[in-house]
């Protein structure tokens, strides 16, 4: 038997022995209680399609699930004896990931499993995936792909990122043409293929129950004040010069975003915001707030009337002013806010808003700084968390080594980290297919990353597991790139390189150019 291993590394797993002790057949039954069943149906579910076993009971073999109201949440302990496992949780969560820790040794091992023992709990609360849906829709049923997959890797939390200037995905009734206009494009690049697609509400409320059914949190993300040509082209009055918008058929960071300066402005987000914390009631909501030009902040009318009123100096206080202004509103609605970093040093944004730092020009001094002093964060750093990124720029192994390090994090900053975060943006991600193969197995290395203790990490250790890993992604109808691949050298770096400047070609500057032509003759 080859030796059994686990993704992501557990705290501690004990082998006793080469000769299997436990055999899956269709003797098996289960023991446990009604608290139990969701897991049991889970493994089950997991029995039937990649064994192809229908277990009776009652049966000679026996897998127990109990949740023992014990130790660290999310923390399990796994034990395999003659004819018998026991999974035990110290609660809901920790049992489910007994369940998956399980899955992955009975599949490895054909059903035959030796004696052993496992203890296991996680390192950060938060483990998380995000899916950028805005510039290409995915469908429900890919939607819930991923999200079966976070389960396997342990991670809990998936942030939806469900609005840009390419797309507006999220279906509300109390602004249908944010759908209606914003979900589609005429056009994407260089292509003439338009491309549409938004979820309704019961679309949004089928994945978040299958999220939660799989422990995972769901946090939507509606960028404002940036990224919001979609919102734009369906209400223009959103806008500091309105004028007949379209939904941005280029990448890249746009000129016009939505005007701080207006009343109705705020007016209009409250209310957005209103409805979607109607639908995701995990009680986290993403603002954005990054990448926002204030080239028309600083020619509009309204808005230089909003900084003097308000005692600002210049257009980034009126940045901040609109990202307090809004998070306030949401957190005494009980709803916690997060943003990206795009604020330098963060002075201006309250701290009870946690950042998802993907970098924002922000060092590690200023993160420490901002850590020590009460503000929580999510880490997403670009440079190795981000899974567009080829792997000519973020191989495997510089994945799996990143390790949050920040100059002057004191101990009680440290506990500020609330965990970390891999973010999947599809500008060039157009297809499933795509995705797995950008996704996995890097998804494999950060989840260990998440969840792992940092003491257990290895790298080689890690590489060895990832046949037994890509097996059973294939089993479960995942496309995994291979290690070579996902570790490119020489010529094939090079290449992956000069693929990914390409990206330069498709940032449409001439929409910019455009728009500020005409908002100049409109001021002349």
């Amino acid at each position: 038997m080859e030796k059994l291993t686990i993704i992501p590394e557990p705290v501690s797993f004990e082998i006793y022995g080469e000769l299997p002790v436990f055999t899956l057949d269709d003797t098996l039954c289960f023991e446990g209680s009604d608290e139990t069943e969701a897991c049991r149906n889970e493994l089950l579910t997991f029995i039937r399609e990649v064994f192809y076993l229908e277990p009776l009971s009652p049966g000679r073999g026996k897998i127990r699930l109990e949740i023992s109201r014990e130790g660290q949440s999310e923390g399990y302990s796994l034990t395999v004896d003659r004819d018998r496992i026991l999974l035990r949780g110290n609660d809901e969560k920790g049992l489910f990931y007994a369940v998956q820790t399980l899955k992955q040794l009975l599949f490895q091992s054909e059903g035959r499993l030796p004696q052993l023992h496992i203890e296991d709990y996680p390192r950060f609360p938060v483990r998380g995936f995000m899916l950028d849906c805005g510039r290409y829709f995915f469908t429900v049923e890919a939607v819930k792909q991923f999200i079966e997959m976070m389960a396997l890797h342990k991670l809990n939390e998936f942030h939806w990122h469900l609005s840009d200037d390419q797309g507006f995905r999220c279906r509300l009734e109390n602004k249908l043409l944010l759908t209606e206009i914003g979900s589609y494009r005429s056009h994407t690049n260089f292509n003439t293929r338009p491309h549409e697609g938004y979820y309704t509400k019961e679309d949004m409320l089928e994945i978040i129950s299958y999220a939660h059914s799989r422990h995972i949190r769901v946090i939507p993300e509606i960028d404002t004040p940036g990224h919001s040509k979609a919102m734009l082209s369906a209400y223009p009055e959103l806008a500091c010069f309105p004028q007949d918008f379209s939904v941005s058929s280029f990448w890249g960071v746009k000129h016009d975003v939505i005007c701080p300066g207006k009343e109705s402005t705020y007016t209009f987000i409250e209310e957005l915001f209103d409805e979607l914390a109607e639908i995701f009631t995990d009680g986290t909501v993403h603002l954005g707030g990054d990448e926002v030009p204030t080239v028309r902040w600083s020619l509009c009318p309204e808005c230089q009337k909003r900084i003097k009123a308000e005692g600002m100096t210049d257009v980034s206080e009126l940045h901040a002013y609109y990202l307090n202004r809004v998070a306030s509103y949401l957190e005494k609605k009980g709803v916690e806010v997060r943003m990206w970093n795009d604020m330098p040093g963060g002075k201006a944004v309250d701290r009870s808003v946690a950042w998802q730092l993907w970098h924002g020009g922000m060092k590690p001094r200023q993160v420490a700084e901002e850590l020590n002093t009460g503000r929580k964060f999510v880490i997403s750093c670009s440079d190795y968390y981000y899974l567009d990124i080829p792997y000519a720029l973020t191989s495997l192994e510089k994945c799996y080594n990143f390790e949050p390090s920040f100059e002057g994090l004191t101990k009680e900053g440290e506990k500020n980290i609330l965990g970390v975060e891999a973010c999947l943006w599809t500008e060039f991600v157009p297809d499933m297919l795509t995705a797995d193969r950008m996704t996995y197995p890097r998804l494999a290395a950060i989840c260990e990353g998440a969840w792992s203790q940092k003491e257990k990490r290895d790298y080689d250790r890690f590489v060895a597991k990832l046949p037994s890993y890509r097996a059973l992604l294939g089993q479960l109808g995942v496309k995994a790139a291979t290690v070579k691949k996902a570790s490119p050298k020489g010529v094939k770096k090079l290449m992956g390189k000069l693929w990914w400047e390409r990206r330069k070609l498709c940032w449409g500057a001439h929409e910019n150019i455009i728009s500020d032509y005409r908002i100049k003759k409109r001021k002349e």
